[in-house]
């Protein structure tokens, strides 16, 4: 994207190379001059997707203030190593959200559509195994070129600050700060609820991919394709974005007994959350198979014919019958069946992920 930006702005772009320490990499190399300018800058755009990746990022980016100054369009949030994964910042929205966009890659035939999603990101999640200014996690911008070979600490701009938060209140603090504006209840919870949309509409995709894949080569996965293929990352933030949900689904509740909100939210919310005065695990325990009905809201097809709403799909993840393991068949993917069948237990597993209620 940041590329893309300084080709149609004609600005120049320069960024560290990770294959040979001390040498960059810019849009003044000659190996494609032979070429027209649109198949030149289609090789540089391959060449950079080839050598970069989220571990090279921390090289090129420095950690900054919590302010919509330093925040802003163009800089990126990142996870650590565990996850790698990052979003690029569209805006900061008035209630202090980021609004963010990314690209989830499965297999060699993903698109090249953005995904979006005007919400914090689980910070436990993004700072999984080191909450430090070493990390190369959190909000972080573009070092200028100048500065590509100094300590980080030396970037004008740099930063600690979003290191000094407990995890526990970071998200609060820093929306509330990045704030110009108060949140209302009922499009707070719109928000939430098209977040976890967006995610599970797009766990459709990758699975389907999967599942192609499968059929293509029935044997058991090798590692890289098991990488390719498996969701443990992408199922948990679906789940974050539920539990998310929840949450601020119950302080409502309990600040106002939800007076704010719309007829319609409060029915599709009971439907999601039945037992919300409960804890999740109760709630999950008790909680019946959800057919579609005029309260359910974002009903998908999955399998071919089958659909579900987000309130059977919260069921099945919840009850940890939502496999992530590209082995299994799609049943077992999307919890029609309750896994692992007998070819996922053959077959070697690298990973995966349950729901910790």
């Amino acid at each position: 994207m940041r590329l893309i930006f300084a080709y149609e702005n004609r600005l120049p772009f320069v960024i560290k190379d990770p294959t040979y320490s001390g040498a960059r990499i810019s849009n003044k190399m000659s190996r494609w001059d032979r070429q027209r300018e649109i198949e030149r800058v289609r090789s540089f755009l391959n060449y950079i997707h080839e050598t970069t990746s989220t571990r090279s990022l921390p090289g090129d980016t420095y950690p900054v203030a919590i302010n919509r100054k330093a925040i802003r369009a163009g800089g990126v949030l990142a996870t650590t190593a565990v996850n790698h994964h990052s979003w690029t910042i569209k805006e900061i929205l008035p209630i202090g959200v980021p609004y963010l966009v990314y690209n989830s890659v499965v297999g060699s035939h993903s698109g090249f559509t953005m995904q979006e999603r005007k919400s914090w990101p689980n910070p436990n999640w993004v700072f999984e195994g080191d909450f430090s200014s070493s990390s190369g996690a959190g909000f972080r911008y573009w070092r200028p070129a100048s500065y590509l070979s100094r300590p980080v600490w030396k970037v004008p701009g740099y930063s600690t600050e979003q290191f000094q938060i407990s995890l526990s209140k970071w998200t609060k603090t820093l929306q509330s700060r990045l704030a110009t504006q108060q949140e209302d209840d009922t499009s707070m919870i719109l928000r939430l609820v098209e977040n976890v949309c967006v995610g599970f509409k797009d766990r459709v995709s990758y699975v389907n991919e999967a599942l192609s894949y499968k059929r293509q080569y029935p044997s058991c996965m090798s590692y890289e394709a098991f990488d390719i293929y498996s969701s443990p990352s992408r199922d948990e933030r679906i789940f974050d974005d539920l539990m998310l949900l929840r949450r601020t689904y119950k302080e409502i509740l309990q600040r106002n007994n939800g007076q704010n909100l719309t007829t319609d939210q409060k029915a599709e919310l009971t439907k999601i959350f039945p037992y919300i005065n409960q804890s999740a695990s109760s709630e999950t325990r008790q909680m019946p198979q959800q057919s579609i009905t005029e309260d359910s809201v974002c009903v998908v097809n999955y399998l071919s014919s089958r659909t579900m709403d987000m309130a059977e799909f919260k069921r099945r993840l919840f009850a940890g019958w939502i496999s992530n393991n590209p082995n299994e068949r799609g049943e077992y993917r999307w919890g029609v069946l309750r896994g692992p069948s007998d070819h996922a237990r053959y077959c070697p597993s690298w990973g995966g992920w349950s729901p910790n209620l």
